[in-house]
């Protein structure tokens, strides 16, 4: 892929392209930028916790996923919505982490969290698209489509709290929601898809891991929403399942990489067990009703964190420097 022509690189018959202003991916131009913002946002103080987790992930997780990602042989309906979504994708992450500043329950910030939800839809379609084209929903690249669908549900959460419909739930588990499919909802299945992308994995064990990483998210989502009980055997084997995966990862693929790729992908591997060991705990405090100490705060210092940055963060600049 050297030609240009329009800005974008001429990719090789029948594969995605990946848009390019000069010689730089838009991808990576957005996830740069994305950072400064929130780097600037976060030493300024106008975040909280909670949103600048939320705030990270569409300003500089997102594009360096669909950097790393969105390749492949697809043409027609799935190219092209990938490539719109890849131009796309700065205004709305920019306008998302701005609807965290203004006011909110408000018209305002619900409005400018409005292009997110179109943004991550479009991914939606795409890879629906991506699925229509292979004809089957085999690893690994199943594991990353669903992680290209999981993410609107946080921008639809996101949304939902700007205009305060909450439902029967505190507005601060609305926000955690959308903070919940955008990282274990679209980094780690995409994360799981990548190392399957690696490895050239087909085996029934890793094909089990990926496959509880999939539905994981969707399940601990009705456990929270509908019943303590489902939400502590789903984390419970969410828990098990991405223990699995880090040593996947730890074994197979950190070890094997260039250093800085394997520190990146190792720090990955081991947060994520631990932080999904914290909302095991907090699941079963919540179910047993017996205080382990995982109140909200903590969960959002500790589980947060280790999510956003020692995961999320490590995991997509990891997987970012596999590719030219």
């Amino acid at each position: 892929m050297s030609d240009r022509a329009g800005g974008s690189r001429q990719p090789a018959p029948g594969s995605v392209a990946q848009p390019t202003i000069g010689s730089i991916a838009v991808a990576d131009l957005s996830a740069a930028l994305g950072a400064v913002a929130w780097l600037a946002l976060t030493v300024a103080g106008e975040l909280t916790a909670i949103e600048r987790a939320l705030a990270l992930a569409p300003l500089v997780l997102v594009p360096l996923a669909l950097r790393t990602a969105a390749t492949g042989a697809f043409e027609g309906a799935a190219s092209r919505l990938t490539t719109a979504t890849i131009w796309l994708q700065p205004v709305g992450a920019l306008l998302f982490a701005v609807s965290l500043l203004v006011p909110s329950p408000s018209p305002l910030a619900a409005g400018l969290a409005t292009p997110w939800l179109a943004v991550t839809g479009l991914l939606g379609l795409a890879a629906l698209a991506r699925t229509r084209v292979r004809g089957d929903l085999t690893l690994p690249e199943t594991a990353i489509d669903a992680g290209f669908a999981y993410v609107s549900v946080g921008a639809v959460a996101l949304l939902l709290a700007h205009l305060d419909l909450t439902f029967w739930f505190d507005r601060v588990i609305i926000r955690l929601t959308a903070v919940h499919f955008h990282y274990a909802g679209f980094v780690l299945p995409v994360a799981a898809g990548l190392t399957g992308r690696h490895l050239g994995d087909r085996s029934r064990g890793f094909r089990t891991v990926a496959g509880v990483i999939l539905v994981g998210p969707a399940l601990i989502a009705v456990g929270i929403a509908f019943s303590p009980l489902v939400e502590v055997v789903a984390v419970s084997l969410f828990t098990v399942a991405v223990a699995a995966f880090g040593v996947v990862v730890l074994r197979r693929v950190a070890l094997t990489c260039p250093r800085p790729q394997g520190v990146l992908l190792g720090i990955a591997a081991v947060a994520l067990p631990i932080s999904m060991a914290l909302a095991l705990g907090y699941g079963v405090s919540t179910f047993t009703g017996r205080s382990l100490g995982l109140t909200i705060s903590t969960m959002v210092a500790l589980h947060g964190s280790l999510n956003a940055f020692g995961f999320g963060l490590c995991a997509t600049l990891g997987w970012r420097l596999s590719v030219q």
